[in-house]
């Protein structure tokens, strides 16, 4: 099938194609960016009080403009969710180094917790969401794959290259290495550290790099004399 003029590349395998196309011209598209950017910002504050004429009043538009490109909230707030999580995807790449797996793993966890605080309200919102809305789970579960695949082929390259063990269901392992660090985040950016230990986030963030350097049998230096130097 020919690729459509307004399609979107995405950087994870969506599960469905994106609700609404593009509009053809700068304005419509700008207009369209004006809905979706106020959305996000009232998110911020709340979800589930966000209402259509919120929106519209808080990008400057007439109600009626809204629909000119979207049904609805609800299809508004899956296009949000949709892009945040492929600019979540490309954000979190880290070239996973062969030789040095150990500040791999650093680096990718403090991508993945600088991009989930910038982005909590979101990312609430898709928890929230994908609890009742199909779609949503459908996107959320898109994006878990896509990471536990990363995941994956990292540990992969760190076993072919002997620094890693060999012995684990590596998909497995990845599940649940993403899930440890995805749900650290969740409680601490999300839920404002609820149940938590008040520790500053590098503290947090080598306590977990080390738990993935200590499961996937790397040498037991600890995580904190691995940082990388500043600048490089």
């Amino acid at each position: 099938m020919a690729k459509q003029p307004n399609a979107r590349h995405s950087a994870i395998e969506q599960p469905t194609e994106p609700a609404s196309a593009l509009p053809s011209t700068e304005k419509g598209r700008d207009t369209r960016r004006r809905l979706m950017n106020a959305a996000s910002q009232l998110y911020e504050k709340g979800y589930a009080n966000a209402r259509i004429t919120d929106i519209t009043e808080a990008a400057g538009l007439s109600a009626g403009a809204f629909y000119r490109y979207f049904e609805d909230r609800q299809q508004l707030t899956r296009e949000l969710l949709r892009e945040m999580m492929d600019e979540m995807y490309v954000f979190i790449r880290s070239p996973f180094d062969e030789t040095q797996p150990i500040r791999s793993v650093l680096e990718s966890t403090r991508k993945y917790f600088e991009f989930y605080e910038a982005h909590r309200a979101l990312l609430g919102v898709v928890v929230e969401l994908s609890q009742t809305d199909a779609e949503v789970a459908q996107l959320w579960d898109a994006a878990k794959r896509a990471f536990n695949d990363r995941i994956v082929r990292s540990l992969e390259r760190g076993i072919a290259a002997g620094q890693m063990r060999g012995d684990l269901d590596l998909a497995l392992a990845a599940e649940m290495l993403r899930s440890m660090t995805e749900y650290y985040a969740f409680q601490r950016f999300v839920l404002n550290g609820s149940g938590l230990s008040d520790v500053p986030l590098e503290q947090a963030t080598n306590a977990i790099a080390e738990i993935w350097i200590s499961g996937m049998g790397l040498d037991r230096e600890p995580a904190t004399k691995r940082t990388a130097p500043s600048g490089a």
